[in-house]
C-alpha cells in the first residue's frame, strides 16, 4: 500500500513539474510575441556599430537553444563561427561604420582568439573602426584587443601582464593514499597524459614540449603586442620579467592602451563617429546581422553549390555525439549525408578535440579517407586537435591550423588500475572469481595483473600505435614510417612548428579554410554554407530564427536565473571539473588523447 502511495505521489508531482514548466513556456512565448516580435523585425538603420560582446565560453559554434537551456536561461556563451561571419558581413554592409569590441569575463583558447584577431585584421581594411573596451585585461583578452584601432580601460582598472604559464594537476600521491596502483601502458617519451597518475611533477621531455609550446604562443602574442605599443620584442619582455605594468595608468604609459575611459565615454565617442553625440547609438549584435543577411541574400539561396560544414568539438567516443562529445556514429553519419547531397561540392571538417577512445578515431578516419574520393575534405584545425584529433585529420586533401593551435601529440596510451587494496584496506570488500579459461578476466581491476597480462596489452597499444603511424604516413605523404615516429612519440607541437614538419598544409582559421575549399572544389561566389549536426528540437530552432538575441535576453530578465551570474558556482564547478578530468584517465582502456587540453593563461 505504501509502495502504490509512493508511485501515486511521484506521479503526480511529475504531472504537476511538466505542466508547469509547460505553462512557463507558453508565458514567455506570449510575452516574447508581445513585447519583441517589433524590435526583431526593425530594419539595421545606417550607421550603425556591431557588437561583440566577448564574455562567456567559446565554443566553435553557437550552442542551440534546447529545452534545457531555454528553462534555465543558461548562458550559452559565443561561437566562434557565427561571431567570424558576422565580422565578415559587417566590413562588406554599408550601414555597419565599425565594431565595438566589448570584453568581459570570457574563456577561450588562444587559437579561437587568433582566429578572431585575424577576421578583425580583416575587417580593419575597410577602413572602419575598431573600438575595444574592458574594465580589466589579462593577456588573452588584451591580445584580442590589439586587432583594435584604439584600446580603452577604465581608469581604475588592472592590466595582467605577466607572461604566460601553464600548471598540471598530479594524482600520484592520492592515489597513493588509497592504495590504487595504475598500469600504465604507452609509446612515446612525450605522451604526457599518463604522467598526472605515476609523477608527482612534469618528466623531462614533458616540461620541454610545454616549454615549446608557450613560447610559441608567446612569440605569436608578443608581435601584436609590439606592434600596438611600437616597441621591440626584448622591450616587451623586459616589461613582463620586470612587472611593469599592473594598473591601467601603467599600461598607457608603456604604451598598451591607448586612453583610460569609462564605458559611457568610449559609447559617446562612437556616437560622435556615427550618430552624432546627441543621439541614441545604434547597436547590432552578429546574431541580428546575421539574420539580416540571410534574408537579403536571395542569390544565395537560389545557387545550388553548397560546401558542408561539420563540427567537431569534443571528446571523441564511440555511439552517437552528445555535449561536449563527438560521437563516431554521428560524424559518420554527417560526412555520409553530406557527401551523398549532390548539391554538396566539398566538405570542411572543423575540429577542436583532444582525441579519445582509439578505435573510435579509426572509425571516423576511414569515413574521411572514404568521403574524401568523392568529394575533397579539408580540415580546420582549432584550439586544438590532437591525439585522437589528429588522427581523424590525417585522412583529408588539405588540413588548416591557427599558428596557436595545440596539435599532433601522435601517441597511444592504454591504462588499468588495480584496487585490490583500495577496497580490502580501506573499505574491508574483497573479490573472488571464477574462470573458464586462464585470462577470462584479464583487465579485473580487483587483483594485480600478471606479467603476460601486461605483455599482452602493452603489444595492443604498440600496434594502435603502429597503425596511427601508417595513418600519417599515408594521409601526409611520408617516405617511411621512421620520418613520422621522428616528429611523434605523442610529442605536441603549436600550429607554427606543426606547418614546419608537414603535419598541416598552411595557417588560417575556418573562414579561410572555407575559401580555400571552394578554390580546390572549383565552387564559386556566391555558394551556400550546410552546417551539421543539424538542430534536432524543431521548436527551439523556430524560437532562435525568429528572436534571437530578444530570446535571450528576456529569459535573462524574466527568469533571473544564470550560471554564469553564481561566482562561487562557477570557481568550485572548475576546480571538480580538473579534478574529473584527470581522475577520468583511471577508466580502462586504449587511447590517442590528451587528458586534460593545457590551460594556457
Amino acid at each position: 500500500m505504501k509502495n502504490f502511495i509512493k508511485s501515486v505521489l511521484a506521479r503526480a508531482i511529475g504531472t504537476f513539474l511538466g505542466w508547469m514548466a509547460f505553462v512557463i513556456f507558453i508565458i514567455v512565448i506570449v510575452n516574447l510575441m508581445s513585447h519583441n516580435i517589433q524590435s526583431v523585425n526593425e530594419p539595421i538603420l545606417n550607421n550603425s556599430i556591431l557588437h561583440l560582446k566577448i564574455k562567456g565560453h567559446m565554443h566553435d559554434k553557437l550552442q542551440g537553444i534546447d529545452i534545457e537551456s531555454f528553462l534555465s536561461s543558461r548562458d550559452r556563451g559565443m561561437g566562434l563561427f557565427e561571431l567570424n561571419e558576422a565580422i565578415a558581413a559587417a566590413k562588406n554592409d554599408p550601414r555597419i561604420k565599425g565594431i565595438y569590441l566589448d570584453i568581459r569575463s570570457f574563456e577561450a583558447g588562444w587559437a579561437d582568439l587568433q582566429s578572431l584577431h585575424w577576421s578583425l585584421e580583416d575587417f580593419a581594411k575597410s577602413k572602419k573602426f575598431i573600438y575595444a573596451y574592458a574594465d580589466s585585461y589579462s593577456e588573452k583578452s588584451y591580445f584580442l584587443a590589439t586587432a583594435a584601432d584604439k584600446i580603452f580601460i577604465e581608469p581604475n582598472g588592472e592590466v595582467e601582464f605577466n607572461g604566460l604559464s601553464l600548471s598540471e594537476m598530479f594524482l600520484k600521491g592520492l592515489l597513493d593514499k588509497l592504495e590504487v596502483q595504475p598500469k600504465i601502458f604507452r609509446v612515446g617519451r612525450f605522451k604526457a597524459a599518463i604522467e598526472p597518475l605515476i609523477l608527482d611533477k612534469m618528466s623531462v621531455e614533458n616540461r620541454a614540449q610545454n616549454q615549446a609550446l608557450l613560447n610559441d604562443i608567446w612569440s605569436e602574442a608578443r608581435k601584436q603586442i609590439s606592434a600596438v605599443a611600437q616597441k621591440p620584442p626584448e622591450q616587451i619582455d623586459k616589461a613582463v620579467n620586470d612587472l611593469q605594468v599592473s594598473s591601467a595608468k601603467s599600461a598607457k604609459d608603456l604604451g598598451l592602451i591607448h586612453q583610460l575611459a569609462f564605458e559611457d565615454e568610449v559609447l559617446d565617442l562612437m556616437k560622435a563617429k556615427t550618430v552624432g553625440k546627441d543621439h541614441e547609438l545604434n547597436v547590432v549584435g552578429p546574431i541580428r546581422l546575421l539574420r539580416d543577411q540571410l534574408q537579403k541574400s536571395a542569390s544565395a539561396k537560389k545557387n545550388k553549390n553548397k560546401i558542408a560544414l561539420i563540427f567537431a568539438e569534443g571528446e571523441i567516443t564511440s555511439g552517437e555525439s552528445g555535449k561536449g562529445t563527438i560521437g563516431s556514429e554521428s560524424v559518420v553519419d554527417d560526412l555520409e549525408d553530406a557527401s551523398q547531397d549532390k548539391d554538396v561540392k566539398a566538405i570542411v571538417l572543423r575540429i577542436n578535440s583532444p582525441g579519445g577512445d582509439a578505435l573510435a578515431a579509426d572509425v571516423i578516419w576511414r569515413e574521411v579517407e572514404k568521403v574524401d574520393k568523392k568529394t575533397p575534405v579539408v580540415v580546420s584545425m582549432g584550439d586544438v586537435a590532437a591525439s585522437g584529433g589528429y588522427y581523424i585529420a590525417a585522412a583529408s586533401r588539405y588540413i588548416f591550423a591557427e599558428p596557436t593551435t595545440i596539435t599532433g601529440s601522435i601517441g597511444v596510451f592504454g591504462i588499468m588500475a588495480n584496487t585490490e587494496k583500495f577496497f580490502k584496506n580501506k573499505l574491508g570488500i574483497s573479490f573472488d572469481a571464477v574462470n573458464t579459461h586462464r585470462f577470462a578476466d584479464i583487465g579485473n581491476s580487483n587483483r594485480l595483473m600478471s606479467e603476460e597480462e601486461t605483455k599482452f596489452i602493452q603489444s595492443s597499444v604498440e600496434r594502435v600505435y603502429a597503425r596511427f603511424l601508417e595513418v600519417v604516413r599515408a594521409g601526409r605523404n611520408f617516405k617511411d614510417i621512421k620520418e613520422v615516429a621522428e616528429i611523434a612519440e605523442g610529442r605536441v607541437w603549436s600550429g607554427l612548428k606543426a606547418k614546419e614538419i608537414g603535419l598541416v598544409d598552411e595557417l588560417g582559421g575556418l573562414p579561410t579554410a572555407i575559401e580555400k575549399t571552394a578554390l580546390i572544389a572549383k565552387v564559386s561566389k556566391p555558394y551556400r554554407l550546410e552546417i551539421y549536426p543539424k538542430e534536432e528540437e524543431r521548436v527551439m530552432q523556430f524560437l532562435e530564427r525568429y528572436f534571437g538575441d530578444s530570446l535571450e535576453e528576456f529569459l535573462k530578465i524574466k527568469m533571473q536565473v544564470s550560471f554564469e551570474n553564481s561566482k562561487i558556482f562557477r570557481r568550485l564547478a572548475e576546480s571538480f571539473n580538473g579534478l574529473s578530468d584527470q581522475a577520468n584517465i583511471l577508466k580502462s582502456g586504449i587511447y590517442a588523447r590528451m587528458i586534460t587540453v593545457p590551460k594556457i593563461d
